[in-house]
């Protein structure tokens, strides 16, 4: 007897210690039963989930994050060439429809690239390099950022602000 409960005590504690988990105030969590997805948990704290073969967790990070693309030439209204170093900051604001879209951060980066610079491309071919360089670049900015959020929020991304880091 005594040795049985020796057996089940141990096992009994690890799956009562996999079943609890603490969600920090840096992180957003969505629950998986099976692979599919059950609820999304945004707020800190302790939850509890079923151990781990019928339940995993995924965790995404709930602060902002940055994405330096690398440069791009771009050509501009009176057809200057311009290599463009920008940046992103951004945020996972649906953690369930980031995880059904892009699944991971590299593949987000990747996505918000493809957007960003086609947006950075569409925005500076109708202003002369002048206007970019120096007159206007605060109100094309925010054209970009308004046009990458409303591309990005379908992800689960919520892009805060585009910045042109140098033009050359």
């Amino acid at each position: 007897m005594k040795r049985l409960l020796a057996l089940i005590l141990p096992v009994l504690g690890l799956v009562g210690l996999s079943s609890i988990f603490i969600v920090d105030e840096t992180q957003q969590v969505v629950i998986l039963q099976l692979g599919k997805p059950v609820r999304t948990i945004t707020e800190p704290g302790f939850n509890a989930k079923l151990p781990f073969p019928f339940q995993e967790r995924i965790v995404f990070d709930d602060r902002l994050l940055e994405y330096d693309s690398p440069p791009e030439e771009i050509l501009s209204k009176d057809k200057k060439s311009l290599i463009v170093d920008n940046y992103v900051r951004w945020k996972i604001v649906d953690p369930l429809q980031f995880l059904k879209t892009v699944q991971a951060i590299p593949t987000a980066k990747s996505r918000m690239d493809d957007i960003v610079y086609s947006e950075l491309r569409r925005e500076l071919g109708t202003h002369d390099m002048v206007e970019i360089i120096t007159q206007n670049r605060e109100e094309i900015m925010d054209v970009v950022t308004k046009a990458s959020n409303e591309a990005t929020l379908s992800y689960g991304i919520s892009v805060i602000d585009v910045r042109i880091r140098r033009v050359d």
